[in-house]
C-alpha cells in the first residue's frame, strides 16, 4: 500500500508542535514548567499541595497576566504584598492554608470574580480589603472561626455578589447585609451558632443553608428562594410563606413529625424528613400536591400508609432503616418509580411489597433485611433493576422471571437460590448471586450452576463469587459481550473459564 507524502509530513508536523498545542492555553501546574516559559502567555497557574510555608514562591509577580492563580493546600501563612501585579486575575484560590492577614494591596485585584480563603484565620480586620473587591461574584470564607463577632457592614458594596459561603465559621449573629445583596443567589450559614434570623432577602436568593446549628427562630421573606436547608437544628419557628421553595431537608428535626408548617409550602417537590423518631406519617403530607421526592430514612415508621397514593407525583420514596411491618395501600401509586426499603431488618416480611400497586416502578433497593423469599412482583411489569442482597432468601418467585425490563437483580449474600422456569428470556445485563450458600454450612457440598445464567444473552457483568460450583456450562450466550466476571472463592480452574468464550484481553476476571 503507497503512503501519501502529504500525508506524512502533515502527521510531522502536527507531532512535532504538540508541546506548543500543550502550553497555547497557557495553563501551567509547575512553577518550574511556569517559570520557564514566556511569564506574559502564562494565564492560569495551579500550585495545590506544594510548601510554600516560608511564603509565597519568588518570581510569581513576572506573571501579570493571569486569570486564574490556585496555591491552596500549601502550609501558606503570609501573603507577600505583590498582588497589584495581577490586574486580571479572575480566579483565587487559597484555601486550606494558614493566612492570617490580607497585604494592603491585595483590595487592588480589581478583577477578581471567586476568591476562596477557607480554612483560613484572616480575622474581621481584612472583611474591608474584600469588600474593596467590587466585582466579586463568589467567596468561600468557610472554617474560619476568627468572624465570630465580625461586623459584616463593609459588605454592602459587594453588588455582585451571587455566592457565599460561611459554613463553620461560628457566627453568633446573623449579619443583616446579607440579605441585603442584590444579586445574592447562594447563601451557606451552617454549622455556626446563630439562634434567630428576621429579615427579608432580595428576590435572587434560590438556595439558603442554616443546618447543623442553633436556629430555633427562623421568620423570613425570600420569594425566589428555593432550596432550604434546616436540619439538625432546634428550629421550632418556620417561614409562613415561601412560595417558590421546592426542596427542604429537615433530617435530624427535634420534631416527632412533619411539622404543620411546612404544608403551606405548595411548590415543595423535595423533603426530607430523615433520622428523628417520627412513628408515623402525618395525612396533611397530602396537601403537598407536587411533591416528587420524599426521604423517610432512618426514623421509627411502622406502617406504609394508605394515603400515599393521594400523592399524585411522587417518583421517588426512601424508606431505609425503619420498622416498616404494614403496607396499607388500597390504591396505586401511579407515578413512583424507585423505592427504597433497605435496612429493616426485623419487621419487614416479603409479603410487604406489593407490586400491584407500583405499576410504574422501575428501582426496587430491599437490601439487608429477613426475607426468605423475594416478594410477588406482579404487577411491576416496569422494573428494570431490583436489588434484593443480603437477606435469608431460598426461593425465587416466579414473578420475577415474567419481568420483561429486568436488567439488574443483585440477590447476593442469601441462601442457596431456587430459580423459578423462564429466566432465561430476562434481558439482565448485570447479575450478581455471590454468596449464596446454606447458613449452616453443607461440609464440602459442591453446588449446581444455574443453567438459565449462561442462556442470558444480554449479559455484561456476572458476580458468581464464594460459591462451590463444581463446574461452568460450555456454551455462553452472551460470551461475545461480557465484560466482567467475578468468579472469587469458587475454586473454578481458569482453564474452565476460558472455555466459555471469556478471554483476559476482552474481560475483567476476578478470582
Amino acid at each position: 500500500m503507497k503512503t501519501n507524502s502529504y500525508f506524512l509530513a502533515f502527521v510531522f508536523l502536527l507531532l512535532a508542535s504538540l508541546p506548543i498545542l500543550a502550553q497555547e492555553d497557557g495553563e501551567y501546574y509547575s512553577l518550574k514548567d511556569a517559570l520557564a516559559a514566556n511569564p506574559k502567555e502564562v494565564y492560569g497557574l495551579y500550585l495545590s499541595q506544594e510548601n510554600f510555608s516560608s511564603g509565597l514562591p519568588k518570581g510569581l509577580e513576572a506573571f501579570t497576566n493571569l486569570k486564574e492563580l490556585m496555591i491552596n493546600n500549601s502550609k501558606l501563612s503570609k501573603l507577600s504584598d505583590i498582588w497589584g501585579a495581577f490586574p486580571n486575575l479572575e480566579y483565587l484560590d487559597l484555601s486550606d492554608n494558614r493566612i492570617e492577614e490580607l497585604p494592603p494591596s491585595f483590595s487592588q485585584l480589581s478583577k477578581l470574580k471567586t476568591l476562596s480563603l477557607s480554612h483560613s484565620r484572616i480575622g474581621s480586620a481584612s472583611l474591608k480589603q474584600i469588600a474593596a473587591l467590587k466585582n466579586l461574584e463568589e467567596l468561600s470564607l468557610s472554617n474560619d472561626t476568627t468572624f465570630r463577632s465580625a461586623n459584616w457592614d463593609a459588605f454592602a458594596s459587594l453588588k455582585k455578589l451571587k455566592k457565599l459561603e460561611l459554613d463553620g465559621c461560628w457566627l453568633k449573629e446573623f449579619p443583616k447585609v446579607f440579605a441585603q445583596l442584590p444579586a445574592l443567589t447562594y447563601l451557606d450559614l451552617h454549622m455556626n451558632l446563630i439562634e434567630e434570623i428576621n429579615v427579608s432577602f432580595g428576590p435572587n436568593l434560590e438556595y439558603l443553608d442554616l443546618s447543623e446549628g442553633r436556629l430555633t427562630y427562623l421568620d423570613i421573606e425570600a420569594k425566589g428562594l428555593k432550596s432550604l436547608l434546616i436540619g439538625l437544628t432546634p428550629i421550632r419557628r418556620f417561614p409562613k410563606r415561601l412560595d417558590q421553595l421546592t426542596y427542604l431537608n429537615l433530617q435530624g428535626s427535634i420534631h416527632s413529625n412533619i411539622p404543620s408548617e411546612v404544608m403551606a409550602y405548595s411548590q415543595l417537590k423535595e423533603l426530607a424528613f430523615r433520622g428523628t423518631c417520627m412513628r408515623e406519617v402525618s395525612a396533611n403530607l397530602t396537601q403537598l400536591k407536587h411533591l416528587e421526592k420524599l426521604h423517610l430514612s432512618r426514623n421509627e415508621i411502622v406502617e406504609l400508609p394508605a394515603f400515599f397514593s393521594e400523592l399524585p407525583n411522587l417518583k421517588e420514596l426512601n424508606l431505609d432503616s425503619n420498622l416498616l411491618r404494614v403496607n396499607s395501600l388500597k390504591e396505586p401509586m401511579r407515578k413512583l418509580k424507585v423505592l427504597s426499603i433497605t435496612q429493616n431488618m426485623v419487621t419487614m416480611k416479603e409479603t410487604f411489597f406489593k407490586g400491584k400497586y407500583m405499576p410504574a416502578l422501575e428501582e426496587l433497593y430491599m437490601s439487608r433485611g429477613s426475607c426468605y423469599n423475594t416478594p410477588d412482583f406482579t404487577g411491576a411489569n416496569q422494573l428494570k433493576i431490583i436489588y434484593m442482597d443480603d437477606h435469608s432468601v431460598s426461593n425465587v418467585h416466579p414473578s420475577l422471571a415474567e419481568l420483561p425490563l429486568l436488567e439488574v437483580l443483585d440477590l447476593s449474600g442469601n441462601e442457596e437460590l431456587i430459580f423459578p422456569a423462564g429466566m432465561e428470556k430476562l434481558p439482565l445485563t448485570s447479575l450478581n448471586i455471590s454468596s449464596c450458600t446454606n447458613y449452616f454450612g453443607d461440609d464440602g457440598k459442591i453446588y449446581e450452576f444455574p443453567a438459565f445464567i449462561a442462556k442470558l444473552r444480554n449479559l455484561e457483568f456476572l458476580e458468581i463469587a464464594n460459591v462451590p460450583y463444581a463446574e461452568l456450562p460450555d456454551n455462553w450466550a452472551s460470551k461475545a459481550i461480557l465484560d466482567y466476571l467475578d468468579v472469587s472463592g469458587t475454586k473454578l480452574p481458569y482453564k474452565e473459564i476460558k472455555e466459555i468464550g471469556v478471554d483476559l484481553e476482552e474481560c475483567t476476571i476476578v478470582r
